[in-house]
């Protein structure tokens, strides 16, 4: 039995001599070979130390559920089938340089990642001595597809809102295209948690986003589960939009229906099929649900004039600078007054009122 690229093999040899020689010949190899350490294939190290970790991970709040799903969903579907089986000490750095570039970027970075731990891991546990897979490699210079990323000028934004009114999934359009959610957001909102303000003369349905429908499933993340702690805020939605997100939301409300984004049997949607009915309504015309919050972004503060700083915190980001990271802390109440002050003044209101 000896150590090869493909695992512990038995192989042989023809050697041509005396029986006494042959002999000899295989004692040698036996103790050159049997002293030999097994060494795990990189399939099991990552089912007994890297699948643990990850796990670990997620229980302590360092990694996201979404986060640990890719990185398995990155073994399945590209590392287990070319390195599964082979012992992570047969790793030839000249094949894995060559397996890496034939792949796009995203799916090279994100496997030499998981690579690396398993690697560390394998240090970790004393079955090699070098993680070979913190050599440097070339990576792949472009993804295999460009990213789409087209978004909705207003006037596109506002046919695909009239294209959707009366849809299963026209609540969670508003929320995300004129309301800044992400996809995921805007399906985790209680219909009991939408309300009305109004602040100097305009009018807004205020969606608090506190938890996130994943890709699949039937429920939500548990509250606070977000991207990032800054996540979980209020966001608005203006007039004439928030009609529609309001009566929706009392709809549900006196059908005794908790979602807002209601699938049809009490349950909330989640993101595979919102992405589905979407695609499907939306035709041609479609663009990746997640630039639904670019086009919002891009509406905000060229068609309705609204300042840098007030949309940021309206998408939950951290604004800039020690002031931004810990001190400016405004309210719902305090964000509205900045956005209508601009948004009552702007052409893309005025527009949208004489519908």
């Amino acid at each position: 039995m000896e150590n090869t690229d493909k695992g512990r093999r038995r192989r042989s040899k023809t050697f041509y001599g005396t029986y006494k020689d042959a002999c000899r010949e295989l004692s040698v190899a036996e103790v050159n070979h049997g002293l030999e350490k097994r060494t795990p294939a990189i399939g099991e190290a990552y089912n007994a130390w890297y699948l643990p970790w990850l796990e670990l991970q997620v229980e302590s709040g360092k990694k996201k559920q979404g986060t640990a799903d890719e990185y398995i969903s990155i073994w399945n579907r590209i590392v287990s089938p070319r390195w599964e089986s082979t012992p992570i000490d047969k790793v030839k750095p000249a094949e894995l340089q060559s397996w890496l570039l034939g792949l796009n970027k995203g799916n090279a970075n994100l496997s030499m990642i998981l690579l690396r731990k398993v690697g560390d891991l394998a240090v970790r546990n004393k079955v090699v001595d070098a993680n070979v897979f913190r050599l440097e490699y070339d990576m792949p210079l472009a993804t295999s597809r460009k990213k789409n990323l087209s978004v909705y000028n207003l006037s596109k934004a506002e046919e695909m809102f009239e294209r959707l009114k009366g849809s299963n999934i026209e609540a969670q359009f508003i929320v995300s295209c004129f309301g800044g959610a992400r996809v995921g957001e805007s399906l985790g909102i209680r219909a009991s948690e939408v309300y009305e303000i109004e602040r100097d003369g305009v009018r807004f349905a205020v969606a608090p986003i506190k938890r996130r429908m994943t890709k699949v499933g039937d429920m939500p993340r548990p509250d606070g589960d977000l991207k990032t702690p800054q996540s979980e805020r209020e966001t608005l939605i203006p007039e004439p939009y928030c009609d529609r997100v309001l009566a929706i939301a009392k709809e549900r409300m006196g059908n005794g229906i908790e979602w807002l984004a209601d699938r049809g049997d009490g349950l909330p949607m989640n993101a595979n099929s919102f992405m589905y009915f979407f695609y499907q309504l939306a035709g041609p015309d479609s663009i990746p649900l997640s630039n639904l919050r670019a086009s919002w972004r891009t509406i905000g503060q060229f068609d309705w004039g609204v300042d840098s700083d007030t949309l940021e915190v309206l998408m939950g980001h951290v604004l800039d600078g020690v002031s931004g990271k810990h001190y400016i802390r405004p309210s719902i109440m305090n964000i509205a007054d900045s956005f209508a002050k601009a948004y009552k003044d702007s052409e893309g209101y005025a527009a949208c009122k004489k519908r």
